[in-house]
């Protein structure tokens, strides 16, 4: 099947991962110390949910979190902005790359049905990726995809914080009831959050928050 053209709103980083940067792309992460923590902190949420699910993993990347999937039994889908991330991604998985139904596009306008899947999964992206007006977009497209749980990665100020400007990344900016309300205001009711990252020079926290949808 022919990927569809990639429709890039606010020039999403992704569409950077290519050739020579995506062939790198997981030998480089495995480097960083908060890469092994973000594997089990997923794997200990996934632990928490029901076998043989449906799951999307947005963005795939290199198909990080697959064999966890394989081991619940889920069937897996992922879109990607890189088309050669999505190739790394078969070389690296091999046989375990078999089934998977993994397309090139746009987060803000998903090519999957209304409630498709079960669980979605996103990590390194909502928070410095995309600027706040297009990662709303994306919580949109998000809400309307998965029916029954989500595990997005994103981060919040232990202060205040503040609303981030609608042309920059979130970041961890915005407080912890703030993300909470953000997270609402979609249909996503957070059911428990896991550290991944401390930023103590910038006062903020990377978690990966395990929420089910709204009825």
């Amino acid at each position: 099947m022919k990927s569809p053209k990639i429709v890039a709103k606010g020039r999403p980083k992704g569409d950077t991962y290519y050739k020579d940067i995506a062939s790198n792309y997981e030998k480089k992460r495995k480097k960083q110390a908060w890469w092994h923590v973000e594997q089990e902190q997923m794997a200990q949420l996934l632990d928490q949910l029901p076998d043989g699910m449906s799951v999307v993993d947005i963005p795939f990347g290199t198909g990080r979190f697959v064999p966890m999937y394989r081991k619940k039994g889920f069937k897996i889908s992922g879109l990607d902005a890189s088309e050669d991330m999505i190739s790394t991604a078969q070389k690296t998985l091999g046989s375990d790359f078999d089934g998977i139904d993994a397309r090139v596009g746009d987060a803000a306008s998903l090519p999957f049905k209304d409630k498709e899947f079960d669980l979605l999964v996103s990590t390194r992206f909502l928070r410095d990726i995309v600027v706040f007006s297009v990662a709303k977009e994306i919580l949109r497209e998000f809400a309307r995809v998965t029916k029954k749980y989500a595990i997005i990665q994103l981060g919040h100020n232990r202060k205040t914080g503040f609303t981030p400007h609608e042309n920059s990344p979130m970041g961890g900016w915005l407080s912890e009831n703030e993300l909470t309300k953000l997270l609402n205001s979609y249909g996503f009711e957070v059911v428990e959050k896991s550290l991944v990252l401390e930023h103590n020079d910038e006062g903020t926290d990377i978690y990966h928050i395990l929420c089910k949808m709204a009825p």
